[in-house]
């Protein structure tokens, strides 16, 4: 009976713990690593843990300086600390591309799949160009971190803004900087999320500067979501999805959900004039994918807010057929040449959204090089709220319908119906 007794108090006394005490011993961790302050030692101690794959936590605050990085090689999952709401404790400032992970030095085809990665609660601080750059992974998930403060970097492109152009970027997943000649089957694959991070790329040269928060381009059959951020300051596209291509079993999709954008009101007018903006989506590099249904992946926007501040802006842009743009709110920062949805595609279904402010268009029918845009549907968007300095609706395809409130249309196209309903 004593011993029964003990039992019952100690059992009484361990549920008065402190909560963080009880979290802390029921998350094991394969790896623990708290920051130095010390660039050399902060470098070698994360990529060390890293090195032997699992999962990883990361304490306190850790030193890049400018140039550090860590290459991911194997499977991880690399998590902060965080507060009650959220809120990443663990900071890393500086590195340059801070975590990333590398093409195999290998002939193509790729003789296996790259690691699955997961970066959790951490705040990343000062890097240079990105804090995440992954060319190489089987699945990613990048949720509840905060970006602030990516120093641009320069990279030899000639445009009429001089001889260099600056990049900068909250996450990068896909080939094209690794391998710039064409998509590799396989490399950048999986299931793809970015989720619930804060990102905020205020910088000194918007005007000089290809920024982006979220940039999917050139990935492999892959299942990209993007949901749930706050993005703010971005100076070209605060999430930019382009290239990314269906694999040989017709696999491959774009979630684009429930964002929080504001754009600034300067950004770089490169490599088109509309800038800054809030969603862009298709196909740009071989601007031929976003038409052909063999590589075309499909292409969900939905229940985003964007406001729009640039004299150019656009809110939302398609450049792929077979899109479907639902649910969104527009705001519209009164640029003379801004506009709130723009689909340059074919056959999409863009319903239901709410396009309120000032600018020249709220919703645009309009091809694009490769592009055409014709057959799409525009049915029951609000823009009963839009001030247009030219039209509601511009319609430069052909075969297109708009069914909802009477609005004024401009349409240079052919076979268009426009089905105005009170």
């Amino acid at each position: 009976m004593k011993r029964l007794i003990a039992v019952v108090l100690l059992i009484g006394f361990l549920g008065f713990l402190p909560q963080s005490a009880s979290a802390a011993s029921s998350q094991p961790y394969d790896s623990m690593v708290t920051g130095t302050g010390n660039p050399e030692q902060d470098v070698k101690a994360v990529q060390d843990a890293v090195n032997q794959g699992g999962t990883v936590l990361l304490k306190g605050t850790f030193d890049f300086g400018q140039k550090g990085r860590v290459n991911i090689t194997k499977g991880v999952d690399i998590t902060g600390e965080s507060d009650s709401k959220g809120t990443p404790l663990t900071k890393i400032t500086g590195g340059f591309w801070t975590f990333y992970s590398p093409l195999p030095a290998t002939e193509l085809p790729l003789p296996y799949h790259g690691p699955k990665i997961k970066i959790k609660n951490i705040h990343f601080d000062g890097a240079t160009w990105a804090p995440m750059h992954f060319p190489f992974t089987s699945g990613a998930e990048i949720s509840g971190n905060t970006i602030t403060n990516v120093h641009p970097f320069s990279v030899p492109r000639k445009w009429k803004g001089g001889e260099k152009l600056l990049v900068n970027a909250g996450a990068i997943l896909g080939t094209y900087f690794a391998h710039k000649d064409s998509i590799i089957p396989g490399a950048a694959t999986g299931h793809l999320i970015f989720e619930n991070n804060r990102v905020d790329l205020k910088c000194e040269n918007p005007k000089m500067t290809m920024g982006q928060a979220a940039f999917f381009i050139r990935t492999w059959g892959a299942t990209i979501e993007i949901k749930g951020n706050r993005i703010r300051n971005v100076s070209r596209n605060s999430i930019e999805s382009l290239d990314n291509s269906l694999d040989e079993k017709g696999r491959g999709s774009l979630l684009i959900a429930e964002n929080n954008i504001v754009t600034p009101s300067v950004g770089i007018p490169y490599p088109s004039p509309s800038t800054p903006n809030g969603i862009v989506a298709g196909w740009f590099v071989d601007m031929s994918g976003g038409s052909d249904p063999r590589r075309n992946s499909k292409i969900t926007i939905i229940r985003n807010y964007v406001k729009t501040n640039g004299d150019s802006s656009m809110g939302i842009c398609c450049l792929a057929d077979g899109a479907a743009i639902l649910g969104n709110k527009v705001e519209v920062g009164g640029g003379s040449s801004s506009s709130g949805i723009s689909q340059v595609g074919s056959n999409g279904f863009i319903a239901r959204n709410k396009i309120t402010g000032t600018g020249a268009f709220a919703l645009r029918a309009v091809g694009y090089n490769d592009i055409k845009s014709n057959g799409n549907t525009f049915a029951w968007n609000d823009v009963g709220e839009f001030k247009a300095s030219s039209a509601h609706f511009l319609c430069l395809g052909d075969k297109n319908t708009l069914i909802g409130a009477e609005c004024k249309v401009v349409d240079k196209g052919k076979e268009n119906r426009v089905l105005a309903m009170p």
